[in-house]
């Protein structure tokens, strides 16, 4: 009898060690899902934090564009001012307006009709050659955008080039920049590099290009043989003296580089802006970059992306 009671005891003890031991393992488990409950609610009260910073950096950017004088747009109005990263409770704001018409728009290699722009189309080689980029490329450009089945010019790229491929060949406008990492022979470096100097947004036959914020590369794109010296000290002059027309950048017999530019494609105003706003709280970050079309006093979102920072 006492040998029962012995094992009886001792198999109460191994059930009491076992229900402890079951109950410490729930209280760690329990422990560890709040702590994933309450990281996780910090986690998405950090993120409303960010995408609030966001917005209102853009509608400071709005305000900002708003209040601008239409005569012009130079680097000396106060939406080209690059102020510095401000804080906001914990965290930090941070956003940049540039100038939509100081790149060259991808979109205009095409005509209102969908076929290849003749005399565009040499601009768009000579930027790539600058580039240091296969200027064949803009021919498979082409074929990617236009409606035609036969390969434009000795870059050509039309279905046949695309039968491996997970996806067919657009044959429409671009709708991104990232766009071109789908068309043959464009890799991710080319893309940074077109970041530069390029932009995708809808076509009308011809962006205007605004000489007073346009970089050198672009400029010099715009006819054959153009004086590299002539655009540097344009580019200088503009710094502190904007154009506040193209007579201004001919005026006494300069620039006569000019004459030979498509006509229509130099401007002194800007009709769309880039927004850029990254907001930080702690360990979250969310940035946007937003494509604003100027009409008459108001702004229209072209496009709205994720950016990965400033």
């Amino acid at each position: 009898m006492a040998h029962t009671t012995q094992s009886e005891r001792g198999i109460a003890l191994v059930m009491v060690l076992a229900l402890v031991a079951l109950v410490a393992v729930w209280a760690v488990q329990s422990a560890d899902e709040d702590w994933v409950s309450l990281r996780r609610a910090e986690n998405m009260q950090l993120a409303a934090k960010t995408w609030l910073g966001v917005e209102s950096g853009e509608a400071l950017a709005l305000r900002t564009l708003s209040a601008d004088d239409h005569a012009y747009d130079g680097q000396d109005e106060d939406w080209a001012i690059e102020a510095p990263p401000f804080p906001v409770d914990d965290g930090v704001i941070a956003g940049r307006i540039e100038d939509a018409n100081r790149f060259l728009n991808l979109n205009d290699l095409l005509d209102s009709a969908g076929n290849a722009q003749a005399d565009v189309v040499p601009v768009f080689k000579r930027l790539f050659t600058r580039l240091e980029i296969d200027p064949r490329l803009v021919d498979a450009l082409v074929d990617w955008m236009d409606a035609d089945k036969e390969p434009f010019g000795s870059g050509g790229a039309e279905e046949s080039a695309y039968v491996n491929r997970p996806y067919q060949i657009k044959n429409a406008p671009l709708d991104s920049l990232n766009e071109v990492l789908l068309i043959q022979g464009f890799d991710i470096p080319m893309l940074e590099e077109l970041r530069k100097v390029a932009i995708v947004r809808p076509s009308y036959g011809l962006t205007a290009l605004n000489i007073n914020t346009a970089p050198a590369d672009v400029l010099l794109s715009l006819a054959d043989n153009i004086p590299q010296g002539e655009v540097e000290a344009m580019i200088n002059a503009r710094q502190s003296a904007p154009y506040k027309s193209i007579g201004d950048l001919t005026a006494a017999g300069m620039n006569s580089w000019v004459s030979r530019v498509k006509v229509g494609w130099l401007t002194v105003k800007s009709d769309a802006f880039m927004v850029r706003v990254e907001a930080r709280f702690e360990r979250a970050r969310w940035a946007e970059e937003m494509l604003l079309a100027r009409q008459g006093e108001s702004f229209r979102v072209l496009s709205r992306r994720k950016a990965s920072g400033l």
